[in-house]
């Protein structure tokens, strides 16, 4: 029987154990991440022509105001998240596209706080 010489197996543990514990910061650091604030994205990215309340200000005119109950009641998040992504371009009103600006937490986390402007 052939043995294999103490300095190869000896510090075999110790690497397998040390690239276990990077493989579990990686992840540690993925999942910890904390959720955007919706609001302040909000503040910061869509306010100028939305406003703080939702109600349309004049260089977005013909934009609908976000915190009307029917607006509110006719749109998804899911709606609203595709309109942050892709923008619109109808004759009445024009909203630029966010993608690759913003990440997909990030308009999720905007699209969830102006569905509470209506409330």
């Amino acid at each position: 029987m052939r043995t294999r010489p103490a300095a190869i197996t000896r510090p075999l543990p110790l690497v397998l154990a040390l690239s276990f514990g990077i493989g579990l910061i990686g992840t540690a650091r993925a999942s910890d991440a904390p959720a955007p604030d919706g609001q302040k994205l909000y503040e910061t990215k869509c306010s100028a022509c939305h406003g703080k309340d939702g109600v349309a200000k004049k260089m977005a005119e013909g934009s609908a105001n976000l915190n009307d109950p029917a607006w509110q009641k006719a749109t998804t998040q899911e709606s609203i998240a595709t309109t942050i992504l892709k923008g619109k371009s109808e004759k009445k009103t024009k909203m630029p596209p966010n993608e690759g600006k913003l990440t997909t937490a990030e308009i999720n986390a905007i699209a969830a706080y102006v569905k509470t402007l209506g409330k």
